[in-house]
């Protein structure tokens, strides 16, 4: 546990001194990859939960999900609003879902 809150407070030092510090700025190539960094956490995330939501490759569990993603992001491209993506995809998601398991698919 002890070292559980040390390693806490180095990370957290370590990444605070960048913020009250002027005179300590993380390296010129640090700073030119940084904006990428929360694209490529947000993909690490996103696309093993929608590709294999059951930690497993199976159509019929994969189907659903990548339907509803296609269509999420055709929705935020359209309207600009990402609300209205999240409501299209979290509806298509769930009524393919209920139609899957009305039919006996899943």
């Amino acid at each position: 546990m002890l070292e559980l809150l040390l390693s806490g407070l180095v990370t957290f030092f370590e990444r605070a001194i960048f913020l009250i510090s002027k005179k300590v700025r993380p390296p010129k190539r640090v700073l030119r990859y940084l904006p990428l960094v929360g694209p490529a956490v947000l993909g690490a995330i996103a696309v093993p939960g929608i590709l294999a939501p059951t930690g497993v490759f199976s159509l019929v569990e994969t189907i659903p999900p990548v339907i509803a993603a296609v269509l999420s992001v055709l929705a935020w491209r359209w309207t600009k609003q990402v609300v209205v993506g999240l409501v299209v995809g979290l509806g298509v998601w769930w009524g393919l879902i209920f139609a899957l398991t009305q039919l006996g698919l899943r």
